[in-house]
């Protein structure tokens, strides 16, 4: 049996349905790709934001009371991070840059540390630059 063709308005209607499809499809396969790359960047953040040496250059930052005074309380770290990291049980390095907020406002923050044989990181450069104020050293000696 020979299929039946279509009449101009049949096929024109499916033509637009066809083309919503398509349209849907792409919107979806967009969407998707940009999820997949903000969950990706999400995920690398967290991890970085985890890091020993991370966590040890916040606490710092946060006990230190002139940035306690500059940004007020409670600070929180900004959402993305920057820069470099090697840890290694032995040895490291970290080159990184994130922000700061607080009630007062936010701020950047440089950060260059070196991990010893022995496993303790020391900050060489662990800088605090809050807005309209002067940089705040957090480094070691």
């Amino acid at each position: 049996m020979a299929g039946k063709l279509m009449t101009q308005a049949e096929l024109m209607a499916w033509e637009q349905k066809a083309r919503k499809w398509v349209f849907a499809g792409l919107i979806g396969l967009v969407t998707g790709i940009f999820g997949f790359g903000l969950l990706t960047l999400e995920i690398s953040y967290r991890m970085l934001k985890q890091a020993p040496v991370m966590t040890e250059a916040f606490l710092r930052i946060s006990a230190d009371p002139r940035v306690r005074q500059a940004l007020g309380e409670p600070i929180r770290m900004g959402w993305a991070v920057t820069g470099e990291l090697e840890d290694l049980p032995d040895q490291g390095t970290a080159r990184m840059d994130f922000t700061l907020r607080g009630p007062q406002g936010a701020a950047t923050v440089k950060m260059r540390a070196e991990k010893s044989p022995t496993g303790t990181w020391r900050f060489l450069l662990l800088e605090v630059k809050p807005p309209h104020a002067a940089e705040i050293s957090c480094a070691d000696g």
